[in-house]
C-alpha cells in the first residue's frame, strides 16, 4: 500500500516543519520515486532523516529530490520493507537511490 496523502516540495522550509516522529518517507524526482526510507524512532525521526538528505549527507542523488511524502507509523521497518517490495514488484528493481540496499 503506497504512502497516501500530500506530496510536499523538498524545500528546507517544508522539511523543517516535518513531524518529529518515526515512520517512512519517499523521495521523488518529479513523479518518480527515487528513495524509500525510514526513521525507526529512538531519536531518529522523519524530520531528522529528511534534513540529512537535504544537507546531502546521503549523497547527491537524494539531496536533489524535488518532492517527498511521509507516513507516521509504529512499525517503520516493516512498512519500508512492504513499500520496497511493492515498488520492486511493479518496477523489477528498487528505486535508484535504494539500489545498493537489499530487502531483508
Amino acid at each position: 500500500m503506497a504512502i497516501a496523502g500530500n506530496k510536499y516540495p523538498f524545500s528546507q522550509e517544508n522539511v523543517d516543519k516535518t513531524p518529529e516522529s518515526m515512520g517512512i518517507y519517499e523521495l521523488f524526482d518529479g513523479d518518480t520515486i527515487i528513495y524509500i526510507g525510514l526513521a525507526p524512532g529512538q531519536g531518529d525521526t522523519i524530520r531528522k532523516r529528511l534534513q540529512a538528505h537535504k544537507r546531502g549527507d546521503q549523497g547527491s542523488g537524494t539531496k536533489n529530490a524535488t518532492h517527498y511524502k511521509r507516513e507516521i507509523c509504529n512499525h517503520p521497518i516493516a512498512r519500508q520493507k512492504e513499500e520496497q517490495a511493492e515498488f520492486m514488484k511493479a518496477n523489477g528493481k528498487l528505486p535508484r537511490c535504494n539500489e545498493s540496499e537489499r530487502i531483508r
